[in-house]
């Protein structure tokens, strides 16, 4: 789970650092557009009902919560490295997986 989600991260940082430039931008027009935000909301569950298995069969005692929490340090994470005050430094692999696993061992009690 934690390399997984760490690679993903980093390719979205890195290789795919304007797609993630223009999820952000898709992200705030579909706050004025409904058409878009029914696409947007549809992609991104998706991601979030797979990332809720994920975290189920880890053991999570509330998925829905976790789930909500990852998806809002990723977020928060990219968009600051992409777009915010960080725009110039990009994590490592290595420092997305601490990152990661604290944050997990926080949710799962390990």
């Amino acid at each position: 789970l934690v390399d997984g989600l760490a690679l993903a991260a980093h390719r979205s940082l890195t290789r795919n650092r304007e797609l993630t430039l223009a999820r952000y931008e898709l992200a705030l027009e579909a706050t004025r557009r409904p058409e878009l935000r029914a696409y947007f909301d549809a992609t991104g569950a998706r991601f979030r009902d797979q990332l809720t298995a994920l975290v189920t069969a880890a053991g999570s005692t509330d998925p829905a919560r976790h789930v909500l929490s990852l998806v809002a340090w990723a977020d928060g994470l990219m968009f600051s490295c992409v777009a915010g005050s960080f725009s110039t430094e990009t994590p490592s692999p290595a420092e997305l997986r601490a990152g990661l696993r604290e944050l997990l061992a926080g949710m799962l009690g390990r």
